[in-house]
């Protein structure tokens, strides 16, 4: 059996929350181009994932727009609420382990993002590692359920 391999991407600077309610939060000029920079970075790298999934907030579908755009790649993503900022490990880690491909991409929110890499993770994160806009994390496991992956890289916007 081929390892699966996830990648989490955190949404780009957002908004501040008023209001209008977290969820409508929308991408500040700065978010978006800290997204072009993860695009660019991941690209560098050749790697392909062939799944994506996105949190149904606005900033996170707006930050799956513009990253896969800057990719040129025909993948479509499917919405899920299962990865909001409340999303649960244990849920989501059994959800995914169930999915087609291998190789998928989640864009998500702070805290769940951090906390997701760092239940999977085999061991612990490199100190300087944080899940902060558009930071993206690559892990790389033959089953994707807790401390059963490897730490592959990150990369945040520079």
């Amino acid at each position: 059996m081929k390892p699966k391999r996830l990648y989490v991407l955190r949404h780009g600077n957002a908004a501040p929350y008023c209001h209008g309610g977290d969820e409508l939060r929308e991408l500040t000029d700065l978010g978006v181009a800290e997204v072009k920079s993860a695009a660019q970075s991941f690209m560098a790298k050749s790697e392909v994932f062939d799944r994506v999934f996105v949190s149904p907030y606005v900033r996170a579908q707006q930050t799956a727009k513009i990253f896969l755009a800057q990719l040129d790649v025909s993948v479509s993503f499917d919405t899920t609420a299962k990865i909001t900022p409340s999303g649960q490990l244990s849920d989501v880690v059994d959800w995914l382990q169930q999915q087609d491909g291998e190789s998928i991409l989640l864009v998500t929110h702070q805290p769940f993002a951090q906390q997701l890499v760092e239940y999977l993770s085999d061991e612990p994160l490199p100190l300087q590692f944080a899940m902060t806009t558009a930071t993206m994390a690559a892990l790389e496991g033959d089953l994707l359920a807790p401390a059963c992956c490897q730490f592959r890289w990150y990369t945040s916007p520079r």
